[in-house]
């Protein structure tokens, strides 16, 4: 992919400095979307599918009847409440971040199912519009990925218990929802702008190592000299832009789709609601952040993997 013209030269301060422009680089961006649109929905839509499907299915399993889900599963910083969500979408999500990769360094391949152990293809099946791989590339990425959801996602539910037991330690029991709301509002104020310069930092590295087929995230940091904010800015306009869509219109059609005066829905139906109404903003999440790490990739970072 050749460099974005979305850079500003510097030569006062250094002639190799370059700048990223904040708003082109999110132009481009979605300008690069908007024109590929059908291809990047074919390369992302199956592992994204396979991902809302293999939620539901864990959900439904360990909390169908919450009684007999082990604790020890069970955690307060993903969605659902165990650790074993972060697990279960990695490898998937990695497949997203590779195949749009793929695409934009002009290595686009046709939808097909390939099954991978390690290295060697030990079975192709061609199905026209579908694609998922299990390859070494892919495992090393979704590594990657869950390691820092795993650590983000007890970080989240140790704060929880942090901040109950400083509650309890200092006021008097029982505990009011008005004791806890406050802080409890502020503690995920401050998370989700913790989480969105971990999560921005995380997807460029994973993209780095997909793109240039190692991992270095040093040298991918001093790639980006004197863009780290950018980087960071343009992210959080991408993230906070699907995320205004997603929680909007999922509000939204849930108000439309589950009147006021109805009987509440089994839990079977409530998990095929809330996870069927994400995923399409969960697919645009994907795409969009590899779409924004391939941009700034091909600028900075100019050998894509073949």
């Amino acid at each position: 992919m050749a460099p974005i013209s979305t850079l500003d030269e510097l030569p006062a301060v250094t002639p190799k400095r370059r700048l990223l422009r904040i708003g082109k680089t999110v132009a481009r961006v979605f300008g690069y979307c908007r024109a590929n649109a059908w291809p990047l929905f074919v390369a992302a839509w199956f592992p994204c599918f396979l991902t809302t499907l293999c939620l539901i299915v864990l959900a439904f399993v360990l909390f169908a009847d919450p009684r007999q889900a082990p604790t020890w599963l069970l955690s307060r910083g993903f969605d659902p409440r165990t650790w074993l969500s972060a697990i279960v979408a990695a490898p998937f999500s990695a497949m997203v971040f590779a195949f749009v990769l793929d695409r934009m360094a002009n290595a686009p391949e046709p939808g097909r199912v390939v099954v991978r152990r390690g290295i060697e293809s030990v079975k192709h099946v061609a199905i026209p519009g579908m694609r998922l791989e299990f390859g070494q590339r892919i495992v090393v990425a979704a590594l990657l990925l869950a390691v820092v959801q795993l650590l983000c996602g007890f970080a989240v539910a140790s704060e929880h218990g942090l901040l109950v037991a400083g509650l309890m330690a200092t006021r008097d029991l029982p505990l009011s929802p008005e004791d806890v709301a406050p802080w409890a509002s502020a503690i995920g104020i401050f998370n989700v702008f913790l989480g969105g310069i971990v999560l921005a930092w995380t997807y460029l590295f994973v993209g780095d190592f997909l793109w240039t087929g190692s991992f270095d995230p040093i040298g991918c940091w001093r790639a980006l000299n004197g863009n780290h904010l950018r980087f960071v800015a343009i992210m959080f306009f991408v993230l906070a832009t699907v995320a205004i869509l997603k929680y909007g219109l999922v509000l939204a059609a849930g108000l439309i789709l589950i009147p006021a005066d109805a009987t509440a829905p089994s839990f079977l139906n409530l998990m095929l609601l809330h996870f069927g109404l994400a995923w399409p903003f969960d697919l645009l999440h994907l795409v969009l952040s590899a779409a924004t790490v391939g941009t700034i990739l091909g600028a900075f970072r100019p050998q894509p993997a073949r």
